[in-house]
């Protein structure tokens, strides 16, 4: 292992050992930093860049060890080292870059007599002596990848905090988000960004500086602008030194050229932004090839390119590249009791073309369906209150698929919220991914912030409600792609067949089956519910009443004194309730649908969590057209009526004969699965 380490324990130097052991471990070094020195104030960002290179050191073998930003070096640092075991001939490096020759010296000295052996010393100022400003000093980048033929190039806006208060800042970002050729992503500070974020007329995609690694964020450039007034920032220097590394064009619009007045190969733009989007598309764009190749060939853009100092430093030369995925698609249900979320991608995944390798990353209660359905699994970590900080499972997930996926894979994400695991797996392996999300969303729920990493994603398959005043239009786009809704096929066995079965099952005779499907008690509390008509079918002779609920759901022990209750644990829900004389349930997308597709007689007593979305809105749809009944959870005595109705008055039959005539739109589990496996996606 190779172990690096910064002169001093600051934030600037954390910061300047994980940029560089990112740069050293995708070159195929194994780099690594000592867990030891995390600074117990990093904040949520620098935790998931900082996660790939924490090492526990205990009995650990270190080859090399390389000292960044050694320009001053701290006596805690010359302790740590005191104290770690390295391997007898592992050689030392110092890089820096040194003000006079007595710091070189002072920092020579020190990491001898704390290592017991002579370092190499690296001169960055002798390397190349006009570093970009804001700059610690190392900034040491592997070439781009090349841009893949016919792309829309992406455009990162670099912008200080202060840009965004200028007049026009706003606009102008929206003129540049609706120019078809460039795609926008805007990157600023983070209170900045939150601010931006938050406004009702913002860019698709804005990131913040810490939002991913230097190296991360200079990859998704092939244009990049920085803009705005005041010093740059370390961070925002290393991304701009790393997109020169890597030959990409660097455009400087800062009021003071900050940039554009070193040596390094940046063009100056504009110093106002309502001047950008003209100056892009009529100098930059049709000339980026040429700008490009001198950007490449310059010698300040070559000096500061990582081979150069894997040269210098003696390292051998990298292994082979982590080899480009295979095409591979991982699909990633959000957790969550109902199973909603992996029920859905399983029906899509049954649509793809049977040569496409498919696998799940999923939670611990969606992992049994899946295994048991066949899938390769990658198990999650969920949300605990045993967790240290908020985000630790989180951080644990980043980790996992970080590992799993590679350049060339696909991932589809089925859920509400885009994890921060997941937003950055998409951009740091640039995958091409696929969000599948829901449409009807409660009032409130639909803000910027909820939408802002829409832009991380290549495409955004909408399944559509059954009913059109539900469809809502969230945001807009080509990447907005509907499709009808997603629904499970009706059970194969028919209604006598399966109660035939369950009746042999279970040893006992019955005449009504009253199906209970009202969640797992985390989004809402369903227990009078459920007692209520356990009470009711207690006092029916002949009738069974099926609670069915997932794994992890909260059941009331009340409800096993019952006899003719059951709780049931089971995947298998579908076919029991289209067995049913009667279903209760609630109103979620595929509960909602499979009643509507499969003509079951229902009521609907709507789940409205705040995190949810709206069932009321969806469970009234249906009452209104009269194909299905909607109770409110505190209207026991209607829910009471309405069962009798049911069962004694002839209710269920009504809502069959209206379920039967009405015309519903054509499913789209094939057109999403076919939108997934696409070859193109533009």
């Amino acid at each position: 292992m190779i172990l690096i380490e910064a002169g001093e324990r600051t934030d600037q130097g954390f910061e300047a050992k994980v940029h560089f052991a990112a740069q050293l471990s995708a070159r195929g070094h194994p780099a690594v930093i000592d867990d030891t020195t995390l600074p117990e104030t990093l904040e949520r960002g620098g935790r998931y860049e900082a996660a790939p290179y924490l090492r526990d050191l205990t009995g650990a073998r270190i080859d090399r060890l390389i000292v960044v930003a050694a320009e001053a070096v701290a006596e805690p640092v010359l302790i740590r080292l005191r104290q770690i075991d390295f391997a007898p001939e592992a050689p030392v490096t110092v890089i820096g870059r040194f003000p006079e020759r007595q710091s070189r010296i002072s920092a020579q000295s020190k990491i001898a007599y704390a290592t017991g052996r002579e370092p190499q010393v690296i001169d960055l100022a002798a390397l190349a002596p006009a570093a970009l400003p804001g700059s610690t000093g190392l900034s040491a980048a592997a070439p781009l990848p090349d841009q893949a033929a016919g792309q829309v190039p992406n455009l990162i806006l670099l912008l200080t905090a202060d840009a965004l208060a200028e007049p026009g800042t706003l606009a102008t970002l929206l003129a540049l988000d609706h120019l078809p050729s460039l795609r926008l992503h805007v990157v600023l500070p983070g209170r900045a960004r939150d601010h931006l974020k938050a406004l009702p007329f913002a860019p698709a995609r804005i990131l913040g500086l810490a939002d991913l690694a230097p190296a991360a964020l200079a990859q998704l450039a092939d244009v990049a602008v920085v803009a705005g007034e005041g010093a740059p920032s370390d961070r925002l220097a290393a991304i701009a030194t790393d997109v020169i590394a890597g030959g990409r064009t660097l455009i400087d619009c800062t009021m003071d050229a900050a940039f554009a007045g070193t040596n390094a190969p940046v063009l100056r733009g504009p110093q106002h932004l309502a001047a950008l989007p003209n100056y892009l598309s009529h100098t930059v764009l049709p000339n980026r090839a040429e700008i490009a190749r001198r950007v490449a060939e310059s010698s300040w853009a070559g000096l500061l390119r990582i081979e150069t100092l894997e040269t210098m430093i003696g390292l051998t030369a990298p292994v082979a590249p982590e080899p480009a995925g295979t095409g591979r698609i991982l699909f990633l249900p959000t957790n969550g009791n109902g199973l909603g979320h992996a029920r859905r991608a399983m029906l899509v995944v049954r649509e793809m073309p049977k040569e496409r390798e498919i696998a799940f990353a999923a939670f611990p209660s969606c992992i049994p369906m899946l295994s048991a359905a066949g899938y390769d699994c990658l198990p999650l970590v969920s949300k605990s209150r045993v967790h240290g900080v908020e985000h630790a499972n989180d951080l644990v997930n980043f980790m996992r698929l970080r590992r799993a996926l590679r350049e060339g894979d696909r991932l589809v994400f089925d859920g509400g919220y885009v994890f921060d695991s997941i937003h950055r797996t998409i951009l740091e392996k640039r995958l091409e991914a696929t969000w599948i999300r829901r449409g009807l969303w409660q009032a409130g729920q639909i803000t910027p912030s909820a939408l802002h990493r829409e832009g991380t994603f290549a495409q955004v398959i909408v399944p559509e409600e059954a009913f059109p005043e539900l469809n809502t239009d969230l945001s807009f786009g080509r990447h907005i792609r509907k499709v009808g809704p997603i629904v499970g096929d009706r059970p194969a066995h028919d209604a006598a067949t399966t109660r035939a079965k369950l009746a042999e099952r279970l040893g006992r005779e019955f005449r009504e089956l009253v199906v209970t499907m009202l969640g797992g008690g985390v989004a809402a509390d369903r227990t009078a519910q459920m007692q209520l008509l356990s009470a009711l079918c207690e006092r029916r002779k002949g009738c069974l009443h099926l609670t069915l609920i997932w794994p992890g759901s909260t059941v009331p022990p009340a409800l096993y004194g019952w006899k003719n209750t059951l709780v049931c644990q089971t995947r298998n829900a579908p076919d029991y309730a289209a067995a049913a004389d009667l279903v209760v349930t609630a109103a979620g997308y595929n509960s909602f649908h499979e009643v509507l597709y499969h003509r079951l007689p229902a009521i609907f007593v709507p789940q409205m969590a705040g995190f949810m979305d709206d069932q009321d809105r969806r469970a009234r749809a249906a009452s209104d057209r009269g194909l299905a009944v909607t109770v409110a959870a505190e209207e026991l005595l209607l829910l009471e009526r309405e069962v009798t109705a049911f069962l004694d008055g002839g209710k269920g039959a009504e809502l069959r004969s209206a379920l039967a005539a009405v015309d519903l739109p054509k499913c789209g589990n094939k057109a999403a699965a076919d939108l997934v496996a696409a070859e193109d996606w533009r």
